[in-house]
């Protein structure tokens, strides 16, 4: 943190910065101390991300979101500057969502890693397994995220590949379904049909579509 009031010098390399200019009048007056400091506390790593995901969206935002972005923003702000039980309670929904996404980010990143579980997310996202259940904890919990996103990927694949061109056990096995029974009974839970199905329906739309641009040619 730097106060624009008192001089600072600074030393680094080459790089890009994401910069947030608060307002003094908004800040307490014992921030008036934190002049050159670094927020290394948790709630300053998540500000952190949470700037560089504005910086990421800033292109998608309207000026509806102005407000809610600047008071998600001010109470990571406290909560990093000052984490009392209060300022950390107002800031508990923004950092619920930078975690969400944290977990999700990294739940697509390694989706087709075998060995993608509790413990690995747990370490790799730093936080504890009662925090994890706690914020999936209203969607069925994090493996089963996993599992829906999985599920989203092989519905795709089939509905993209030509029948015959790879068994769907194979794509099932490629994105971390290796018993069969228990993949089809959950893929037909998810979509209220079966795999098969899936890649029939598709393949009769495209024999549809290819058939209705055929009859347009003819016209």
């Amino acid at each position: 943190m730097t106060d624009a009031s008192q001089s600072i010098e600074c030393l680094g390399t080459m790089g890009n910065a994401v910069s947030l200019i608060v307002p003094r009048e908004t800040l307490p007056a014992s921030t008036e101390t934190l002049h050159g400091q670094s927020l290394v506390s948790a709630a300053g790593v998540l500000l952190c991300d949470h700037l560089q995901s504005l910086f990421r969206n800033l292109s998608r935002m309207t000026v509806d979101d102005i407000p809610h972005v600047v008071q998600a923003t001010t109470h990571l702000l406290m909560a990093g500057i000052t984490p009392s039980q209060d300022n950390l309670r107002q800031a508990d929904v923004p950092i619920r969502e930078l975690l969400l996404a944290r977990v999700g980010r990294y739940i697509d990143d390694h989706m087709l890693d075998g060995d993608l579980d509790i413990a690995r997310i747990c370490r790799d996202v730093g936080l504890s397994r009662a925090k994890l259940y706690q914020l999936f904890e209203s969607t069925g919990g994090v493996m089963r995220e996993v599992r829906r996103k999985r599920l989203a990927l092989i519905h795709r694949a089939l509905s993209e590949s030509v029948r015959g061109s790879q068994r769907i056990k194979e794509v099932a096995l490629n994105y971390g379904f290796s018993d069969e029974k228990y993949f089809y009974r959950v893929f037909k839970a998810e979509f209220g049909y079966t795999p098969a199905e899936a890649r029939e329906r598709m393949q009769a739309l495209k024999l549809a579509r290819e058939s209705s641009l055929t009859e347009c040619d003819k016209l």
